[in-house]
């Protein structure tokens, strides 16, 4: 008899820890915290892009709020950005950031968690600058010349890859590890012979003391610098339906702005986080990826072969020891929800296929 009390009881207890631990994993967190890099003007973070659009619609602030829960926006210095996501995503201190690829895959062969729920669109052009005073046309004009190019960061893959089509390397070159910021000011003051850059190029230009010499505009539209938003597999776990409402205001966002009719707004939007209006506009000018599919969540079979083609080289180039198979991180199903749940399978006709009702 004692022992059949001594097991009811072992049991009983072992329920409670077991509806503790469901009740706990049910709660809602205090506050859901996303990371991105921003820029700070009057010492606050000016955010642009989708997250300025998801700030200014203010749906999944609302949504938060009803449910008791905080949304705090985590702003994140260009330099050094990578790092500070993966260690708040190793200790939980940040739920969600936006991450480049190439720095993904790093983390990733690192063994960091996490899972990428929202694929990026089309990607940001990058720019390769000299000069104002260069007699440099091509990328063999600067072949040994000294080149800013800020390492493990997502341009350096699209870059290596143009240098591939002309059969060159990065060994062909004295490479300065700078972020684009300082590479900027190394043009201008004539430190470097050349810089790989944002969308800051067109700003040298209007300054007189830099010179466009090729983007990625000519180049493969899989060249372009491509960030995804990444959350960490315990708030996921423990919270797939506020998860699904991050995504589903990602999306949100990304349709509003891939409408031609929104795009002024967009540009005054984007230009508060300190890039000038001019010089996000003609960021997009000519460019061979038309405005709305820019904005289109990659497929998961475009993801898989991005993703591989950038373990390749990272691999090739020592950024990682290890094989990196971004299979098992996608977790894209809250995607297709936030397209079903909008009305948007239809909208962007590559998704058709991989849309499922199961998120």
């Amino acid at each position: 008899m004692k022992g059949f009390w001594r097991n009811s009881l072992a049991a009983a207890a072992a329920l409670l820890v077991s509806v503790t631990a469901l009740a706990e994993t049910a709660q809602a967190p205090a506050s859901v915290k996303i990371a991105i890099v921003a820029f700070t003007q009057g010492g606050k973070p000016v955010f642009g892009g989708i997250a300025g659009r998801v700030i200014e619609d203010g749906w999944l602030e609302q949504q938060l709020k009803q449910r008791g829960v905080k949304l705090e926006w985590i702003a994140l210095p260009h330099a050094g950005a990578g790092p500070q996501i993966n260690e708040g995503f190793s200790n939980n201190s940040i739920d969600f950031a936006v991450r480049g690829d190439l720095p993904s895959v790093i983390a990733g062969a690192g063994g960091v968690p996490g899972k990428l729920i929202v694929p990026g669109g089309s990607g940001n052009n990058i720019y390769l600058v000299v000069p104002a005073s260069s007699t440099a046309n091509t990328i063999e004009d600067l072949k040994g010349k000294r080149l800013a190019l800020h390492r493990g960061r997502p341009w350096e893959f699209a870059f290596s890859n143009f240098l591939a089509s002309k059969g060159l390397k990065l060994d062909d070159f004295k490479i300065a590890n700078l972020n684009p910021q300082v590479g900027a000011a190394a043009v201008a003051a004539g430190k470097v012979d050349a810089a790989v850059l944002l969308n800051e190029a067109y700003a040298l230009e209007d300054k007189g003391v830099g010179k466009i010499i090729w983007s990625t505009k000519q180049g493969d539209n899989d060249w372009r610098l491509v960030s995804d938003l990444w959350g960490t597999d315990r708030f996921i776990e423990q919270h797939p339906d506020l998860t699904q409402l991050l995504a589903t205001a990602w999306v949100k966002a990304a349709w509003w702005i891939s409408q031609e009719q929104n795009q002024d707004a967009y540009y005054q939007l984007s230009s508060r986080a300190g890039t000038a209006e001019s010089v996000l506009r003609r960021d997009d000018q000519n460019d061979p990826v038309a405005w709305k599919q820019r904005w289109a969540p990659k497929s998961d079979a475009q993801l898989k072969a991005h993703y591989q083609a950038l373990t390749v080289y990272a691999l090739a180039n020592q950024l990682i020891r290890d094989n990196y198979d971004i299979g098992p991180a996608l977790a894209t199903g809250y995607t297709r929800q936030a397209l079903i749940d909008l009305n948007l399978t239809d909208y962007w006709p590559a998704l058709r296929g991989p849309v499922t009702t199961q998120p």
